[in-house]
C-alpha cells in the first residue's frame, strides 16, 4: 500500500480521541418565514487507489474510487405537506465533472401517509440500495456490480450475434474494462448514476409499502427519453417484523436513445419498440450488531440476435458486522451471469454474450467521530472462462458527511 494510505490512516486514528469528546452537530439549517425551513447538507468523499479501479467507473466516468467526490444537497420545506429537494455532484474524473444529480418536489399526505408524491428528476425506485448509494451508509467504497457494470450492449444501436460477440472481444483486449472513450454507450442493468425525469406514487400502510412510478428513461439507460417512449417502474416492500424486509421490482421500457436507420428499417420496428424486461427482489436483515443486504435482477433487452436472448442475471450480498463501537468490518459478494447466444447465422456454436464476472470487496471502517468514516478496502474482480486477467484494488477512502 502507498504511503498515502498509511498517513491518511495514521492522521484520523490520532484524531480520533479529540473528536470524540465532541458533541454531535446539528444540519445546517436555517429556519426561514412561520411554516418554512431550509436546509443544506451533503458529504465529501476523499480517496486514494492503488490497482486498476477503471472496471468501477460507469458511462459517465464516475467512479467512487475517484479522488475527490463531492454531493451537495439543498431543501426547501413548507410546512409538513411540501418540499423541494436539489443535489449536486461533483467528481473530479468524470465526464461532467460537476452535474445536477437530483431536482424534485415532493408532495405529502396526499391525504394520509398511504399516498405521497415525487415530481422531477427523481431517484431510481428499483431495488433498494439507493438508501445505501451515498458513502456516509455504503460500508464499503464500490458499487454492486448490477449498479454500474458496463455491458457489452450498446444502447445506440443493434447488432447481430457476429457484432455481438465482437462488443465482447473488446473486453478481453482492454483486460476487463472497455475504456468509455471507445464504447461510450455500454449499457449497465441497471443505473444509478443518473436519476430520470419522472412522477412517482409512493406511500406505507403498516408493515407493507409501496412505490410506483412513470418516467422518461430507462433504469439502464436515463438517455432512453430520445425514443419518446415511457418506463414503468415500481417496487413493493415488506416489513413483517422488526430487522426484516424485503422487497420486489420490475420494470419495462424502450432503452434504446438512436439505432441505425436502415437496420431498424430492415426490423420493420420503431426505436420506441425495443425494451427492457427487469424484475429483481432485494433484503434487509438486522440482528444486533449484524447487517445484512442484497439484491437479485433479472434483465432482458429486446435485440436483433438469433436464437438466444440478450439476457443478464445478477446477485449481491453485503455483510457488516460491528466489532466495537467504532470499528466494523464488512464484505460483499457479487456475481453476473449472461446469457448465450449463437456466435453467428452460420455458426451452431453458442457463448454469452459477455464474459461472466463476478468480484469480491472486503474492508475495515473506522468511525473517526459519530458521521466521519474512515474505510479500508481489498476488491478483487475475475472474469470466468477467459483470458483476462484477475483485477485487484486496493483503497483507502475518508467519508465527510457535513
Amino acid at each position: 500500500m502507498s504511503k498515502f494510505c498509511w498517513i491518511v490512516i495514521a492522521v484520523c486514528l490520532l484524531a480520533a480521541p479529540i473528536h470524540a469528546q465532541e458533541e454531535t452537530v446539528a444540519p445546517n439549517t436555517e429556519a426561514g418565514t412561520e411554516g418554512t425551513s431550509v436546509g443544506f447538507g451533503g458529504f465529501v468523499d476523499v480517496a486514494h487507489a492503488v490497482g486498476r479501479k477503471a472496471g468501477n467507473a460507469n458511462t459517465l466516468g464516475d467512479n467512487n474510487f475517484n479522488n475527490m467526490r463531492t454531493l451537495l444537497m439543498f431543501n426547501a420545506q413548507q410546512g409538513s405537506k411540501i418540499r423541494a429537494d436539489v443535489e449536486v455532484l461533483f467528481d473530479d474524473r468524470s465526464k461532467d465533472r460537476i452535474r445536477l444529480q437530483g431536482a424534485f418536489v415532493t408532495i405529502f399526505d396526499v391525504p394520509n401517509e398511504a399516498v405521497n408524491f415525487m415530481i422531477g428528476k427523481i431517484p431510481n425506485p428499483f431495488g433498494n440500495f439507493a438508501k445505501r448509494e451515498f458513502s456516509d451508509v455504503n460500508p464499503l467504497i464500490g458499487q454492486p456490480l448490477m449498479r454500474q457494470y458496463r455491458t457489452a450492449l450498446d444502447w445506440n444501436n443493434l447488432w447481430n450475434n457476429a457484432e455481438q460477440v465482437v462488443r465482447k472481444s473488446e473486453r478481453k483486449k482492454y483486460d476487463g474494462n472497455i475504456p468509455i472513450s471507445r464504447f461510450e454507450a455500454a449499457t449497465p442493468t441497471v443505473y444509478d448514476a443518473r436519476w430520470d425525469f419522472g412522477v412517482q406514487m409512493f406511500g406505507s400502510i403498516g408493515w407493507f409499502e409501496y412505490q410506483a412510478a412513470v418516467t422518461e428513461g430507462s433504469i439502464s439507460n436515463p438517455e432512453a427519453d430520445l425514443n419518446k417512449g415511457k418506463q414503468f417502474v415500481g417496487r413493493i416492500g415488506f416489513n413483517p417484523v422488526p430487522g426484516i424486509r424485503i422487497g420486489f421490482s420490475g420494470a419495462y421500457n424502450p432503452y434504446l436513445s438512436k439505432a441505425d436507420d436502415q437496420r431498424l428499417l430492415e426490423e420493420g420496428k420503431g426505436l420506441g419498440e425495443y425494451h427492457q424486461t427487469a424484475y429483481g427482489a432485494d433484503w434487509e436483515l438486522s440482528y444486533r450488531y449484524f447487517m445484512m443486504s442484497g439484491e437479485f435482477v433479472r434483465s432482458t433487452w429486446d435485440a436483433t440476435v438469433i436464437e438466444g436472448e440478450l439476457s443478464n442475471w445478477s446477485v449481491y450480498s453485503d455483510i457488516k458486522y460491528k466489532l466495537h463501537p467504532r470499528w466494523y468490518i464488512a464484505g460483499r459478494y457479487d456475481i453476473m451471469r449472461f446469457s448465450e447466444i449463437r456466435e453467428s447465422k452460420l455458426s451452431s456454436k453458442k457463448t454469452p454474450w459477455d464474459y461472466n464476472v463476478q468480484r469480491y470487496e472486503a474492508g475495515i471502517g473506522f468511525r473517526v467521530t459519530t458521521d466521519v468514516t474512515l474505510k479500508l478496502v481489498e476488491q478483487w474482480t475475475r472474469f470466468d472462462q477467459s483470458e483476462i486477467p484477475m483485477s485487484r484494488l486496493t483503497a483507502v477512502q475518508l467519508s465527510v458527511p457535513f
